[in-house]
Order: structure tokens, then C-alpha cells, then sequence
């Protein structure tokens, strides 16, 4: 049976496109990760986005930065960049200190990162070599794909206006695509949605796994059924088998046997003949609809950021003639 925990808050009237919101960010969330991690291990994934994210929190507090730093050929310099302790990246993500320190310490040496002092840093060079500067395209135009589809499906009813009410009013359009500047809104709503479902489910790296497995789940829907507000029946889910959601997370097939028999004993999932699926009943749980949510709130806070900064407008002006040309 699902677990409840006590003292729940009530349940929260859902957004207009409450599932449908839902079930985009899943597939969301793991099409970022599958472009940030690049062959790699989530973990390191994960490690490598919680540093660059402490490493940029002033600019990302300070709107005029932002905008200064908006474009793929104006990266932040490393004056402007703080280091994050080891400690407090362990603390981040929930994970233990030396597994953190050991995977840190591996990926500095691989020219990642660099470990001083005062702490952990991404520095500039490392952000503007051609593999990253690949990753953050596809990762901007992952957004901006999100963007039109939730605009084409009428989705974007609870985008609040309050998403950004203390940023400025945009100054013009971009000169250029804000690769850089999309991709730090995209860093800070990823983190936090994986660190609200990391608090229900133990930590960011199984809700990872979670999410793995939903997305891997629905891989057989139709473009109809993918865009239907409703929650899809049981019948309608594909069932993984663990091995296959390892590969797809590029994680131990150990590690993820593990964390699936953990969200089984949950009831998040079942597991039968087939492999695993996530199922309806996990779904339909009132903490789940809890963290659906609180998910789709931070996803729309997101893109009302992005409309804020202008950023929308600009997309807005790429798809559409008459205004590329007005």
C-alpha cells in the first residue's frame, strides 16, 4: 500500500492540465537528464548540475545578470562564480558524503571540475568547450519544444503572471537565442522538482529511477493518448525490465534493482512477468497527486520566468512570420 505521511496538508485544487502537465514533465525531465548526462552516469549528472547551480546563485538572484549572461557566447567569468563545499552538494542531493567526495574527485580529475579550497567549481573554460556548449542547445531547445507544445495543447492557463512579478519588464528582444540564461532556469526548476519528489521517494537519484521507469512505461502511447489530461489505465503501461532501466539511466543494473525493490516495498510500482510498471493506483495517491502538483506549479513558475525575461516572446517571434518581420 502507498505510504501516507502524517499530517499531510489538504489536497490542493489541481491545474487546469493537471495530468497532462504531469505526464509532459516526466518525459521532460528525462530527456534533459539523458542530454546533460551525455553517456555518462545520472549521478555524475546530478553532481556536475548542483555545483554549476551553487556556482551561479548570484546570477541567478540578480535579473540584469541574467540578461547580461543570456547568450550562448556571453558565459559568466569565474570572478562571479562560488565554490560549493563537497559537503554541501552530499547535503543537496542526499547522498553520502564520500560517494559525492570519491565521484567529485573522479570527475576533477577528468577536467570537469576543479576542487579548491574554498570548494567545487564548473569553471567557465569547462562551460564553453564544444561538448557543453552541444549540451546546452539541446537542453535550450528541449525547453523551448516543451514551451510550444504546452501552447499548442492550450496548457498554459496557470502560467501566473506572480511566476516573475519581481523581475524587471523585458528591454527589447534578444539579440541572440538566451541559451545560457533558459538553461539556468531550466538547472534551478530540475533540481527542485527532483528534490520534492527526492523527499517522498529517499533521494534525487531514485526519483530519477521513478521517473525512468513512467516515462519507459508510456513509451507505447499514441500522439492522442500522450496528450490526453487524464490519467491512462494500467493496460495502456509497458512494463520495464530493470536491466533496461539501467541502460537507458546509465547506472548499475545493482543500483537500480535495488532502488526498484525499495519503491515496490513503497507501492509506487509492481512488478510481474514483464518487468516493473509504475501503476495507476500509486498514481492516483493522494501524496502523488500532491507532488503532481507541486511539480506542475514549479514547471509553470518556470516558464512564467521565461515570459518575464522575454523569453517566450522571442520563441513566440521565431514561429511566427508576420512578427519576425513586424
Amino acid at each position: 500500500m502507498v505510504e501516507l505521511l502524517r499530517g499531510e496538508h489538504p489536497q490542493p485544487p489541481p491545474l487546469a492540465a493537471h495530468w497532462l502537465l504531469a505526464r509532459l514533465s516526466v518525459e521532460f525531465a528525462v530527456d534533459v537528464a539523458d542530454i546533460a548526462r551525455d553517456g555518462r552516469s545520472v549521478l555524475d549528472l546530478l553532481l556536475i548540475i548542483a555545483v554549476i547551480e551553487a556556482n551561479i546563485a548570484p546570477i541567478n538572484q540578480d535579473p540584469v545578470l541574467q540578461r547580461k549572461f543570456g547568450a550562448l557566447d556571453a558565459p559568466p567569468p569565474d570572478e562571479l562564480r562560488r565554490p560549493v563545499s563537497i559537503n554541501a552538494v552530499a547535503a543537496s542531493l542526499g547522498q553520502p558524503f564520500e560517494t559525492v567526495r570519491r565521484r567529485l574527485n573522479a570527475l576533477a580529475a577528468e577536467g570537469e571540475c576543479v576542487i579548491g579550497p574554498k570548494g567545487v567549481v564548473v569553471p567557465t573554460a569547462r562551460l564553453t568547450s564544444e561538448r557543453y556548449v552541444r549540451i546546452l542547445t539541446l537542453r535550450y531547445e528541449r525547453v523551448r519544444r516543451l514551451y510550444l507544445e504546452l501552447k499548442a495543447a492550450d496548457a498554459l492557463t496557470d502560467m501566473h503572471a506572480d511566476a516573475g512579478s519581481s523581475l524587471p519588464e523585458p528591454v527589447g528582444r534578444f539579440a541572440e537565442p538566451p541559451v545560457r540564461l533558459v538553461n539556468r532556469l531550466l538547472s534551478e526548476y530540475y533540481l527542485r522538482a527532483l528534490e520534492l519528489l527526492g523527499r517522498r521517494v529517499g533521494d534525487p537519484l531514485t526519483a530519477l529511477v521513478l521517473l525512468g521507469l513512467g516515462n519507459l512505461n508510456l513509451r507505447n502511447l499514441t500522439p492522442e493518448q500522450r496528450l490526453a489530461n487524464h490519467p491512462h489505465p494500467d493496460s495502456l503501461r509497458a512494463p520495464v525490465r530493470g536491466s533496461a532501466l539501467a541502460r537507458s539511466l546509465g547506472l548499475p543494473p545493482e543500483t537500480v534493482r535495488r532502488r526498484l525493490l525499495d519503491l515496490q516495498a513503497r507501492g509506487y510500482c509492481r512488478s510481474g512477468p514483464g518487468g516493473v510498471v509504475f501503476s495507476i493506483q500509486a498514481a492516483a495517491a493522494p501524496h502523488a497527486q500532491r507532488l503532481f502538483h507541486d511539480n506542475n506549479v514549479n514547471l509553470m513558475r518556470m516558464l512564467g520566468r521565461l515570459a518575464r525575461y522575454g523569453v517566450l516572446e522571442y520563441w513566440d517571434a521565431e514561429e511566427s512570420p508576420a512578427l519576425r518581420t513586424a
